[in-house]
Formats: structure tokens, C-alpha cells, sequence
């Protein structure tokens, strides 16, 4: 006998663990999409009439993000999405990945902003990669940083209201856990700053599938039939959240709920330091201008490391 779906008692095809739910297709779907609107709404993070900035990389992430927010904003016509990849240049990655996030677009009927490395930062990540010595920082390191400038600099250029990712309930925790483990709090609150705390200079974002686990977006992109890229990056071995990624997944499978229970945490953390008056003490960059903790942002500082300034 087939195990029955814990909301309408069709026979299931998924168990959601964390909320011990066995779901039918349509209810896995449904739910889903309500899990989203739940978030978006509870963190008031879009307005109806938002130019809405989605960053697509070709993974599954950001293909269930778009995907979900083009059924959600149907109920919202004066609200526009925005498909937007950055490709740091990594030959044979993510030009695969473009393929997938174009398709992705066009199946939904939209049109894809791509920016480069290249053009903002006169050199793709695999340059700049062989041009680090051999103190600096991890290839992950710069292309974080340098991702995140790029999609605050192309929504300005598109004059976009809010810029969307696709991280998830998995990545959420890790990230929380690397920065308390790095001693670094309070940068927890620097990189989930609510849309109700903004900053001059930057775009707000947000985070609408956070609440989403890494099986539940597996589990929706096969249902959906989604296309996406899903070849590792070829720097990801380098990345300390590799080994954080395999102890959470052990707990969450042992103790279901142990990844929202930190994420919880974090957002715990973010509303403190939004309460106190000096983590909302920025400086602007002695040399592009834009927000930054110090007189020199990571960005610049980097590029200068690099001789790529």
C-alpha cells in the first residue's frame, strides 16, 4: 500500500522531514510556493510594484527561485522580474551554466541581463586566479566579493527596486555557521540586512527560498521539470564550506530541523545588531565610492592586491 499524503491522501512522493510532511505531487508543489509567499510576506521583502532583479546562475537554486516567483508575481502585474546572470568567466563551467539559465528564461518568456567580470573588473575569474600569489585569498574568496558588487552595480544600471537570490535553507545555516566559526558575527547581520534597514548606495536583498531545503529544491526542479546546470564549479574544492556542508547534513539528517533552527539563530543576531546604532555605521570608499566597513572596500582592496586596479 502507497503512503498517503499528509494533506489530501493521494499517495505521496515526497517526505518534507523537517516538517514531517508526506506529500503528493500538487501538495509538494502548492506548499512549496506557499513556503515562499510565507517568507516574502513575512519579511515584507517585495512591494507590488517592484522592479525585481532575479540572480539566475543555471543551478538549481535560482532555477526554482525564478520559477516560483513567476507564479507568485502573476497576482501582481504592476511587479516586474528581471532574469540577471553574472558570469565571472570560468571556461567550461559557466558558459554550460548561461545555457541552462537562457533556457530557463525562455521558457518562462523572459529576457536574460548578463554582466561579466571581464567588463566590470577587466579580468574573468580564471585570470584572476592565476594572477593571486600564493597568499592570497581562495578563488571563492574573490568571487564572492567581486559576485556581489557585480549584481549591486548591474541592478543600478537596471534600475532595479530589490535583487533576489536563490539561497537556500542549507546555505543559510552553513554561512551562518562559517562566520561564527570565523569569529565574525556581525557580519551575519552585514549580508542579511532587512528591506526595512537600507543602505545608500546598495540595492536591497533578499533571500525568498531560504526556507527551502536543499532536497525540497532538488525535489521541485525534477517535478517541474526544470532545466538547470548542475556540474560543481571547478573551485568549489577549495571552499571551507565543503566540510561544514557534510557535518549539517549529518545533523539535519539525524535531528530534522537543526538548519532552521540556526538560520532562526542567525536571523536572531541580524535583529539584534539592526537594534544597535553602531552596525548601522558605514563609510563610503576612499577609491569607488560605494558603502563599505572600511576606508578601503574589500572590493578595491582586492584589485589592488591583484595590480588589477
Amino acid at each position: 500500500m502507497s503512503i498517503q499524503c499528509s494533506k489530501c491522501g493521494k499517495p505521496a512522493v515526497y517526505l518534507r522531514r523537517y516538517t514531517a510532511e508526506q506529500l503528493c505531487r500538487t501538495c509538494f508543489i502548492d506548499t512549496t510556493i506557499q513556503r515562499v509567499r510565507r517568507t516574502i510576506n513575512r519579511e515584507k521583502m517585495l512591494r507590488d510594484d517592484d522592479r525585481i532583479m532575479v540572480a539566475i546562475s543555471g543551478g538549481k537554486d535560482s532555477a526554482v527561485l525564478l520559477d516560483v516567483l513567476y507564479r507568485i508575481e502573476e497576482d501582481f502585474p504592476k511587479a516586474e522580474l528581471i532574469p540577471l546572470t553574472i558570469d565571472e568567466g570560468i571556461q567550461g563551467y559557466r558558459d554550460e551554466a548561461l545555457k541552462a539559465a537562457r533556457r530557463l528564461a525562455s521558457d518562462l518568456q523572459m529576457k536574460l541581463e548578463v554582466r561579466t567580470f571581464s567588463d566590470l573588473f577587466g579580468h574573468p575569474l580564471d585570470d584572476i586566479v592565476k594572477m593571486r600569489d600564493e597568499k592570497s585569498l581562495g578563488a571563492c574568496s574573490y568571487c564572492g566579493v567581486l559576485r556581489r558588487r557585480s549584481l549591486n552595480t548591474a541592478a543600478r544600471e537596471l534600475d532595479g527596486d530589490v535583487v533576489v537570490t536563490g539561497h537556500n535553507l542549507d546555505d543559510e545555516a552553513q554561512t551562518a555557521m562559517m562566520n561564527m566559526m570565523r569569529g565574525d558575527s556581525q557580519r551575519i547581520a552585514r549580508t542579511n540586512r532587512s528591506r526595512a534597514q537600507p543602505i545608500e548606495g546598495l540595492i536591497p536583498r533578499v533571500k525568498p527560498v531560504k526556507e527551502l531545503s536543499e532536497r525540497d529544491i532538488v525535489a521541485y526542479t525534477h517535478q517541474q521539470s526544470l532545466p538547470y546546470h548542475d556540474i560543481p564549479c571547478p573551485y568549489a574544492v577549495e571552499a571551507f564550506r565543503n566540510d561544514l556542508r557534510l557535518f549539517l547534513n549529518d545533523m539535519e539528517h539525524k535531528r530534522p530541523g537543526t538548519l532552521l533552527a540556526i538560520m532562526r539563530s542567525a536571523e536572531a543576531i541580524v535583529q539584534a545588531f539592526e537594534q544597535s546604532e553602531s552596525s548601522h555605521e558605514l563609510l563610503s570608499c576612499e577609491r569607488c565610492g560605494d558603502p563599505a566597513s572600511r576606508r578601503i572596500c574589500k572590493v578595491c582592496s582586492m584589485l589592488a592586491d591583484l595590480g588589477a586596479d
